[in-house]
């Protein structure tokens, strides 16, 4: 590592630039008026700077920079963005640029997601106008425009992740979604030290979370973000990289989510929304401060939401609440320091009706601050320095309770390792509760060091920089009361308690150089961005090289190609999953009086070793082929997606030969209690974490955008995409024989097969049509999902075992299996319980959303998820039963105001 840091540290200082040439303009708004604080950026030589009060910038080159175009890009919160190539003698002699408010008056607006190659080839991005034609409550509502994705209405009773490339369910989607990393304002957001869950011992990886009936999970431990906890409104643009990140990106395996939020002047707005029973409000607001002082910008969120209003037994609450200040202190320095805080109820409440008192509740609290410097150096061995540091801190709640009214239970909690003893009684009426406390806390520090090198003709625009994350979690942890247990004697565990308090933190660190230069080919220009990445993550390090790169055939025809490799570290939950307690009771005899009555116990101590835990791992390749005519443009993607080492549940069994025990009843005292001399074989399954899946995948992605007819003002996108999932787990299939044949003393105890297979796949078209009336600032988009077919397999690759497993664990290799053998000839299963499941015929959905703008100031829109109320179902005649395919229609609407 060493000389990997002074290799690029001597390539990063190392230029050849003399003299200076100086680029100027001004920058204006539809009045003539300055605009201060836009960010001027000449692209094709990483050059950014700020207009000052007057709007004016400016830019110092070398005579190596002074190209003939450079292709120039103005932004500014509220504004159209401009984006065109400019001459040299046009920036030397001073251009002038006039920047017009967003507004659906323009006579040219998108407000569909588009392509474009920005941090990736496959980088889809939201603008402002897309984000807000969505309408949405939530980011989640964003990303289901996203290829071969659903159109849904609001989903906010259910938690949300975001997966990207993958058609896999189960295990394999709670990864996928764990490696998606979503960025906001240059700083990666993480779920490392969440720890909402019960023992993973008992309860494995993928049900470990506390769920309601209906409602399914609460928290989202083992996987990604709940994007339900992201508001729109404050939001600029949303950059999705749905394949090879740039190296820049660590900790991720699945592509990323990039969130720019508003900073700069912008006017009141305020905006409320509703669909069903729930109702979203806001209010932001951007000021311009006095001299370099810059502007701040606050954001307030409300959202409540209700499945049934006539029925309000489940509340989700979310209240958001921003503040950014962006200052320019001195020449080419820019500042962002930002507070955020957040809450969110999720509550299913008693039923006056249910007799259980059944209720369920998640709650969270966070606090995060960050900051994030830019400075661009006029210096021959540095030109930019961006620097950033971020703390969050956050409180989590879940509980869980429900009223038994039963007989009187035996009871085993002692925090003890192969022992036999006295358990207790208690009643059987009782309020059970599971409660787990959690306070995560993540730090996220990143510094980058950009230079311009020249070798000979070719300019490299190369940036060194180095990531760190840190992640801890010291809150109460699991909260147990042993009289009031919620799963008391099941699969032989019982909870205890698990504190947090004292858990080691989790330190991860990264570095990378990454380098973009153009070359010509053929006299056609060939764009490289390479890369390199080396993490530490768990103590083990990872190198992840990437490359993104694009070659014009000519004026319309583009060709991409990107390949990666990108490891994503096992989280806290992960890392330290609490002890395992197997409780076998010998001897449980209730006469109805306490001190009459015996529950004997042996409890084992199983402490999981998770210190060699491997990060998962993402091999992807994909190529592209673009063309653009006349605002004619398609697109057509093809990727392959290897993923490895993804964290799963492994259960494991541990066997027990344990005493038999008599006992002589003794009236008004306690029992006699004796072994007998006889010992009986026992065995119980127990789970942990490990690196036990992997997948292929594969997709096609085909886009047409068909430019506006004139006659109708109309436009037309089309999104096609087949998606293929291939997974499995890593590991043999290991199951138990049934305890019959184990108690007739049979030698296996547990058979080996291969591990059972998965496939699903997906063909979808996504069809959206605008009608756009600039005139009467007046939008009409209809939206359709066509899904042609979508199938998913379950094969259980073989039902006669390849080995056996005795009962000290001992393998024996079965080479041709024998039925007759009284050894194993039993474990061969009687059924391989191969599934499929397809659609029996393509299934669509029709949406439509409308917008009318009034003096550019107030905006009301309205939609309609299945606005024909369509009702698609199906009569298997086999079975008789009926499935249905369509969601009932879900009508919604927004009002927006400036002032």
């Amino acid at each position: 590592m060493r000389y990997f840091l002074l290799t690029s540290f001597l390539l990063l200082s190392f230029s050849l630039v003399r003299g200076q040439t100086i680029l100027k303009g001004t920058v204006y708004d539809e009045h003539s008026k300055p605009i201060e604080y836009a960010t001027v950026t000449l692209k094709n030589i990483d050059a950014i700077t700020f207009t000052d009060s007057a709007g004016r910038f400016s830019f110092k080159v070398g005579k190596k920079l002074a190209l003939p175009t450079y292709d120039l890009r103005i932004a500014v919160v509220g504004k159209r963005t401009i984006e065109r190539p400019i001459s040299l003698k046009t920036l030397t002699e001073g251009a002038i640029f006039n920047m017009v408010d967003l507004s659906l008056t323009l006579n040219e607006i998108e407000i569909n997601q588009v392509r474009r190659s920005q941090n990736s080839n496959s980088s889809i991005i939201f603008d402002r106008q897309a984000l807000e034609q969505t309408q949405a409550f939530s980011l989640g509502d964003v990303l289901n425009n996203l290829p071969g994705k659903k159109f849904a209405p609001p989903a906010l009773q259910n938690v949300q992740n975001i997966t990207l490339r993958s058609e896999a369910d189960g295990l394999q989607s709670m990864n996928n979604s764990f490696g998606v990393a979503i960025i906001i304002d240059d700083i990666q957001q993480s779920n490392n030290a969440n720890m909402q869950n019960r023992s993973v011992g008992k309860w494995g990886v993928n049900s470990s979370a506390i769920s309601a009936t209906t409602y399914g999970r609460f928290d989202v431990p083992f996987s990604g973000l709940d994007i339900r906890e992201i508001p729109v409104d404050n939001i600029e643009s949303v950059e999705v990289i749905t394949g090879v990140a740039p190296a820049k990106y660590g900790d991720l395996t699945s592509g990323a989510v990039i969130v720019n939020r508003q900073a700069g002047k912008t006017p009141y707005q305020f905006s409320t929304r509703i669909n069903g029973a729930s109702t979203n409000f806001s209010l932001s607001k951007g000021y311009i401060l006095d001299k370099k002082w810059g502007a701040i910008n606050y954001g307030l969120n409300y959202l409540y939401a209700n499945p049934d209003p006539s029925d309000k037994v489940k509340i989700y609450e979310r209240v958001s609440a921003n503040l950014m200040w962006t200052s320019y202190l001195f020449k080419n320095f820019k500042n962002t320091i930002s507070l955020d805080y957040g809450t969110r109820t999720d509550d299913v409440r008693i039923d006056p009706d249910d007799d259980q008192a059944i209720r369920t509740f998640a709650k969270s609290r966070n606090l995060s601050v960050s900051n994030r410097s830019s400075l661009t150096v006029e210096s021959n061995l540095l030109k930019r320095i961006d620097f950033s540091l971020s703390y969050s801190n956050n409180y989590s709640e879940t509980y869980n309770q429900r009223f038994f009214n039963g007989e009187v239970k035996g009871m085993a909690d002692k925090d003890t390792d192969n022992e036999i003893y006295q358990g207790y009684y208690i009643p059987g009426t009782y309020l059970s509760v599971e409660h787990i406390k959690g306070n995560p806390v993540n730090m996220n520090g990143n510094l980058s060091l950009s230079n311009d090198v020249y070798t000979g003709k070719i300019l490299h625009k190369l940036s060194l920089g180095t990531n760190l994350y840190y992640a801890q979690n010291h809150g109460q942890g699991v909260i147990v009361d042993p009289t009031k247990p919620r799963w008391a004697n099941q699969n032989y565990q019982n909870e205890r308690p698990y504190s947090y308090e004292s858990l080691p933190d989790i330190l991860n660190y990264g570095i990378y150089l990454q380098d973009n230069f153009k070359v010509n080919l053929f006299k056609k220009p060939l764009t490289f961005n390479p890369g390199v990445r080396y993490d530490v993550q768990n103590a083990k390090g990872y190198v992840q090289p990437r490359v993104n790169m694009s070659y014009a055939l000519n004026d319309n025809i583009n060709f991409n190609a990107a390949y990666g490799l990108s490891v994503k570290g096992p989280s806290l939950a992960h890392r330290y999953p609490a002890p395992s307690y197997v409780d076998l009771v010998l001897l449980n005899n209730f006469t109805g009086y306490v001190n009459e009555s015996v529950f004997l116990v042996y409890t084992d101590k199983i402490v999981a070793d998770n210190s060699k835990l491997k990060s998962s791992k993402s091999n992807q390749l994909e190529l592209g082929l673009n063309y653009k005519k006349d605002n004619f443009t398609t697109s057509l993607f093809g990727y392959y997606k290897r993923d490895l080492d993804g964290f799963s549940n492994l259960t494991s069994y541990n066997t027990y030969t344990l005493p038999e025990f008599d006992y002589t009843y003794v009236k008004g005292g306690p029992p006699i209690v004796t072994p007998n001399g006889k010992y009986r074989n026992r065995y119980v399954a127990v789970n942990n974490v490990a690196n036990d899946l992997n997948s292929k995948n594969y997709g096609l992605e085909w886009s047409i955008s068909v430019p506006k007819i004139r006659a109708i003002e109309t436009s037309i996108n089309l999104n096609n995409s087949f998606s293929y999932s291939d997974f499995k787990n890593a590991t043999e299939r290991v199951l138990p024989a049934e305890q019959v044949y184990i108690d007739l003393g049979r030698k296996a105890w547990f058979g080996v097969y291969p591990p059972t297979a998965y496939t699903n796949w997906n063909l979808m078209t996504k069809i959206s049509t605008t009608t756009h009336i600039p005139k009467l600032g007046f939008v009409v988009n209809f939206l359709a999902d066509v899904t042609w077919q979508t199938e998913t397999k379950t094969q259980l690759t073989n039902v006669i075992p390849t080995a056996y497993l005795d009962e000290k664990l001992t393998r024996y290799e079965i080479p041709v299996f024998d039925a007759t053998n009284p050894d194993y000839g039993f474990l061969k299963m009687s059924s391989d319980a191969n599934t499929k499941t397809s659609l029996p015929f393509p299934v669509a959905n029709l949406s439509v959303r409308i917008s009318k703008e009034i003096r550019q100031k107030i905006r009301f829109s309205v939609n309609a998820y299945n606005f024909l109320n369509i009702k698609t179902q199906y009569l298997n005649p086999n079975t008789g039963s009926k499935i249905t395919y369509s969601t009932p229609t879900s009508v919604g609407a927004e009002l927006s105001i400036k002032f």
